[in-house]
């Protein structure tokens, strides 16, 4: 059923050898009360059955990508980035699959920038979830262009003071709304990314280069389950973290740095960067993650001196 007076929306989101996530983030999403959007689940090849399961329960009220090889967080979304415009959806709702909304979140962030053309993206209120859901996991982004660096607003944080809608300076990959025209100026995700951040920077950057603004709405709630994508859940050597983690958090930082930071003001980015790594060498040695040293400083050089082109 159509419905003119809403816009349509794409809900993509990426499944990757985990059902449970996933289901939950569709359960919560069937008891959505805005009456235009389609869920689009990619398999990203789990190569589990997860995907088929997931098929086989939600055929109904979502459609599914499946995938010939792991395309990362990047790549992944694009598949379902591509269906949605091929389709004709008016706006792609990115989402982690680690997350469950409230029935109201997308009513309230579709209206937040639908006929405000000046206006590309919007994001929600995102708090933890589980026995976290008044801590606040993320209330918008703050660029600090000089340095490279890319800070999320109120994190840690219960207080809701001063917690309003507001223009942001980027939007978190974790729940972005796109209008498909923009991202068809905009071009996809950069699928170099891969998976583990900066991506969702990057397009931020991508949209204002374009004259845009970028949205944060209060008002739509969601909940993310952090770290449910990175971390095994069960404590080996290195810890819950896979040390690829750690290597593509630092490649991708310095892919930014290059990407994005003035020329006059990349070298003291890469300074603030090598200070963190020096911070970070500490903390790996204290708590012997030698995998998760070496890691982290083969990402840091890749990111500096390697160069990354779609």
């Amino acid at each position: 059923m159509s419905f003119p007076s809403f816009p349509s929306v794409a809900v993509v989101l990426i499944n990757w050898k985990n059902y449970d996530d996933s289901q939950k983030c569709l359960i919560s999403l069937q008891a959505c009360s805005y009456p235009n959007f389609k869920p689009v689940v990619v398999d990203n090849h789990s190569g589990d059955g997860s995907g088929e399961r997931l098929d086989q329960e939600f055929g109904d009220f979502a459609h599914f990508l499946f995938t010939d090889r792991n395309l990362g967080f990047s790549g992944g979304n694009n598949v379902g980035f591509r269906y949605a415009l091929a389709e004709g959806f008016d706006y792609i709702l990115e989402l982690n699959n680690d997350t469950e909304v409230d029935p109201d979140f997308l009513d309230k962030l579709v209206f937040s920038i639908h006929g405000r053309p000046q206006f590309g993206a919007a994001q929600p209120l995102i708090f933890y979830n589980g026995d976290r859901r008044n801590v606040i996991w993320n209330a918008g982004g703050k660029l600090i262009p000089s340095l490279g660096l890319s800070l999320t607003i109120k994190e840690g944080s219960t207080d809701l003071t001063n917690v309003v809608p507001t223009e942001t300076d980027w939007t978190t990959g974790c729940a972005t709304l796109i209008k498909t025209a923009v991202l068809r100026e905009t071009g996809l995700l950069k699928e170099f990314f891969f998976f583990g951040s900066f991506e969702d920077v990057d397009l931020s950057m991508r949209i204002r280069e374009r004259g845009y603004k970028l949205w944060f709405e209060p008002e739509a709630k969601i909940y993310h389950s952090v770290g449910n994508s990175s971390k095994s859940k069960t404590k080996g050597k290195e810890g819950f973290v896979n040390p690829m983690v750690h290597y593509l958090a630092q490649r991708n930082q310095m892919i930014f740095i290059k990407h994005h930071t003035k020329n006059i003001f990349i070298p003291l980015a890469v300074a603030v960067q090598f200070g963190k790594m020096i911070l970070y060498t500490g903390y790996f040695v204290a708590r012997w993650r030698p995998q998760k040293l070496r890691m982290a400083w083969s990402g840091f050089a890749d990111g500096l001196l390697k160069t990354y082109h779609d």
